[in-house]
């Protein structure tokens, strides 16, 4: 039952939706906010414990602050890049997130070949997983990413939604049978539900989870040792969303939430590939 964690919040998610909803989409922003906040952000927050883990790897010093200062300073210039061009820093971010999304299913394997077949699989989930999510709200998707000034097509043949599914079952590895199939039963059940709570139950109860299980797994610590570990890096990334909030709109919208976890993404990818793909 552990290995479906996130099929089975989602599925309790939409029964409840579906008898006693629909309901208003503040109620979702605010159960959305609260699994963002349970696992969502935290599970980025040990990347210094990653990057010390490398660094005693590779027999050099870690010091946390110029790592911090390292880590802020690659956000503050992607977010540059959002201001100047967001059409450029929209096109990183879905690149990344599709590599991050496929990466992190891949965290049941010990050690993993790089080879141009895995790439290719990594890739192929990674882009069926949030294509999937995209296409089934595509209205929901048009009326936030006009937000951010990032042009893409109003309307998309209804067919696309096949050619997700073709890329989730591509990407399908026997070995992480267990996450595919917890991903994809999130996925169906969320497909009947709002854009929101249909990312977040994956993003959050799926991608947080499995990355959590591959950081308890390398530190090896229990998840509770973990968690308090992380609880003041986790409240450090709330603060600066709030100053960022603050500072980017006067009321509340998702569009600059979704920008700020793209800040948040960037560094976190590159230290959770290297996690993923040379753990030893």
């Amino acid at each position: 039952m552990k290995n479906y964690i996130g099929a089975i919040f989602t599925f309790l998610y939409l029964g409840a939706y579906l008898m006693v909803g629909p309901w208003s989409s503040t109620i979702d922003l605010y159960i959305s906010g609260f699994l963002l906040l349970l696992t969502g952000i935290p599970h980025g927050a040990g990347d210094h414990l990653i990057a010390k883990k490398i660094a005693d790897r590779l027999h050099l010093s870690f010091h946390l602050k110029p790592f911090i200062i390292y880590y802020v300073g690659i956000m503050a210039a992607y977010a540059v890049l959002w201001y100047v061009s967001p059409l450029i820093a929209f096109i990183i971010f879905i690149g990344i997130s599709v590599f991050h999304f496929g990466d992190m299913e891949d965290l049941a394997a010990v050690q993993p070949k790089e080879t141009l077949l895995n790439l290719a699989r990594t890739i192929s989930l990674g882009s069926g997983i949030l294509s999937f999510i995209l296409f089934s709200h595509w209205n929901e998707v048009v009326e936030i990413i006009n937000q951010m000034k990032v042009p893409i097509p109003q309307n998309i043949p209804s067919y696309l939604i096949y050619f997700s599914l073709i890329l989730l079952i591509l990407g399908f590895k026997k070995k992480n049978s267990a996450y595919f199939f917890n991903t994809f039963l999130t996925l169906v059940a969320g497909y009947f539900l709002p854009l929101i709570p249909a990312f977040i139950c994956y993003f959050s109860c799926c991608h947080a989870i499995y990355s959590f299980i591959g950081l308890k797994n390398h530190l090896e610590t229990s998840f509770l040792n973990l968690y308090k570990k992380l609880a003041p890096f986790s409240i450090g990334a709330v603060f600066m969303c709030l100053i960022y909030l603050f500072l980017t709109s006067s009321t509340l919208q998702v569009y600059p939430i979704f920008i700020f976890l793209s800040l948040l993404t960037l560094p976190h990818f590159l230290l959770m590939h290297k996690l993923i793909k040379r753990p030893y």
